[in-house]
């Protein structure tokens, strides 16, 4: 895949950024105490039904459903099941839609009614760190200047980030090389340069970093919080364009 998209491929896929992120937003809205995280995606399955586009997640390598939906202490890729929220619960949705070609992918985690004080601490931090990173993806910087950004920001508040997953260029392809990693070194890795569009997706831990990953399920180690959010960023001649909104 082109990691410098053309002046069409970026309409295209702004246009899908877009579509995402008003899905993204109708999900969030129906998460409620007592629901299951399988009726859940049922309902997101049926939005994309009726927007006219697809959920690739589904069928993607075995994976059974078109949403990630990751609860407490799971990272990332939550199979949705018969496990019901509960009150003071944290979830993370990732979606991912496409439409003759072209990809977006999103996502954000919220609470379950009322959560707690660390809980909440967590997910506000979480946003803070995606917030730096797309601050630091700047043409000229470096992606080891967004994951510097991300990671030293949630280690000042003594929380870890995650290794194992990364966020990834987009558009053409759900996931298209190179990695967006959440931690590295001020001015390593590849250059940004104008025409990249990239997700920036932190995952960031209560504990330690540690994550056990069993088929698809992957969780804290420790069996402690887990707190994720996602943005399309694009490149542009002077800075970046956030093409997604929660």
């Amino acid at each position: 895949m082109g990691m410098i998209k053309s002046q069409k491929e970026i309409i295209e896929i702004s246009k899908m950024a877009e579509l995402i992120s008003r899905l993204l937003q109708k999900s969030l809205s129906w998460v409620s105490p007592g629901m299951s995280t399988f009726a859940l995606d049922a309902m997101i399955e049926a939005e994309i039904d009726r927007m006219g586009v697809v959920g690739p997640c589904k069928g993607y390598e075995g994976f059974p459903a078109v949403s990630c939906l990751s609860v407490n202490d799971q990272v990332t890729h939550g199979i949705p099941d018969g496990t019901r929220l509960q009150e003071g619960d944290i979830i993370d949705i990732d979606l991912v839609i496409e439409k003759n070609g072209y990809f977006a992918d999103c996502s954000k985690t919220i609470g379950v009614g009322k959560i707690s004080k660390e809980a909440s601490r967590l997910m506000s931090v979480t946003e803070e760190c995606l917030s730096r990173g797309i601050k630091a993806a700047m043409p000229g910087n470096t992606l080891g200047d967004v994951g510097f950004a991300i990671q030293s920001h949630a280690e000042s508040n003594s929380y870890s980030v995650v290794r194992n997953y990364t966020g990834h260029f987009i558009g053409l392809d759900m996931h298209e090389d190179p990695m967006v990693a959440n931690y590295g070194t001020p001015h390593k890795g590849m250059e940004l340069k104008p025409g990249m569009i990239f997700c920036i997706e932190p995952m960031i831990n209560q504990g330690s970093r540690g994550v056990i990953t069993r088929g698809w399920d992957a969780r804290t180690r420790d069996g402690k919080l887990s707190s994720r959010c996602e943005h399309m960023v694009f490149i542009t001649e002077r800075g970046n364009k956030v093409l997604t909104f929660h």
